[in-house]
């Protein structure tokens, strides 16, 4: 029960900004049924005080009985508290909206917290079903995690923020966010009507949670020829494999672009199928998200640029992308 009174605080903190203060209390003057059936806790709540009751075993139904409203009186009139509130576990959406429309106040860590006193009504969007464990992590969640890993400074941006600093869709972080708290990599907040972002885990924890559901961005590879290969995006393939290792240049210089952005390269670029025999060829990968916001000088990002040679047929070139995990700064 400890537990469940600092989940309320740090949900009332992350999610609303609130500090509730909350330390365990008792009376003698209280009957022993009261204080058999109840844990209790005082605190503060927008200038009031407020008295936290949970129960020690499961409450019947909505836990909006008679008898559970009788018990909230006497303790109400015994701390003279301004705000009584029902902590609950695990509350199902249906239960809540029974207390609602009861006019029960309660508070359910990770949900919801509900004071009629205060017209106060605020909640957290429900997080969206777990995925299956052996589901792929989606590109736009695995971009924002690979950016975490390499150490981007992502903790408490909004929406906006995030979508601008990773050239996504808002649209697909609000996404994001819903998968990655159904994974219980991050915890949404809320900060007024914006919501942000709450890594839970990082570095080697978190790669070693989410290393196998993570897949190559790479989805096609195009030999071009082009004389503009160096405004096409950074260095990918082998070409960014050795500049992060010993392995040897390779003959056909290769670049990285998001996948969606090829008609528009094809253009600007004046890129045309390559022969054997053209001097200017480059190779093209297009890639399921856009390798840029990770490029490190001109070159993709080592995690990224690992996970496309993770199963390499090549004795070498699969030595050197272990190399890249090898080196890398958890």
């Amino acid at each position: 029960m400890d537990a469940l009174a600092e989940a309320a605080q740090a949900y009332v903190n992350d999610a609303f900004g609130a500090q509730l203060a909350l330390s365990p209390v008792t009376s003698k003057a209280l009957p022993h049924f009261i204080l058999d059936k109840y844990r209790l806790w005082q605190g503060q709540l927008q200038g009031q005080t407020l008295l936290v009751m949970a129960s020690r075993e499961a409450l019947q139904g909505s836990g909006a009985n008679v008898p559970y409203l009788k018990h909230r009186d006497l303790v109400r009139r015994e701390f003279g508290a301004d705000v009584v509130l029902l902590l609950l576990d695990r509350a199902s959406g249906a239960v809540r909206r029974q207390m609602i429309e009861r006019r029960i106040g309660f508070l359910a860590p990770g949900a919801q917290i509900y004071v009629p006193e205060a017209f106060l009504d605020l909640r957290e969007r429900a997080p969206a079903a777990a995925l299956p464990h052996s589901e792929n992590i989606r590109p736009t969640a695995q971009l924002l995690l690979l950016a975490h890993l390499h150490g981007q400074p992502l903790e408490g941006l909004n929406l906006t923020e995030l979508a601008d600093t990773l050239h996504v869709s808002i649209m697909s972080l609000s996404r994001t966010l819903d998968e990655l708290e159904a994974m219980q990599l991050a915890k949404a907040h809320h900060v007024g009507r914006q919501r942000r972002l709450h890594m839970l885990l990082g570095g080697r924890k978190l790669w070693d949670k989410i290393q196998g559901r993570l897949q190559s961005p790479l989805r096609k590879v195009r030999v071009v020829s082009t004389a503009q290969g160096a405004k096409i995006g950074p260095l990918a393939g082998e070409s960014a494999l050795a500049r992060y290792t010993m392995l040897g240049e390779p003959q056909v210089e290769t670049r990285a672009i998001l996948g969606t952005n090829w008609k528009g390269i094809e253009a600007d670029c004046d890129v045309r199928p390559a022969t054997p025999f053209d001097d200017d060829r480059v190779e093209i990968q297009t890639w399921t998200y856009d390798p840029q916001p990770l490029a490190e000088n001109g070159t993709v990002d080592r995690l990224s640029l690992y996970l496309t040679f993770r199963n390499a047929p090549d004795e070498r070139v699969a030595q050197a992308a272990d190399e890249l995990l090898e080196t890398f700064a958890w």
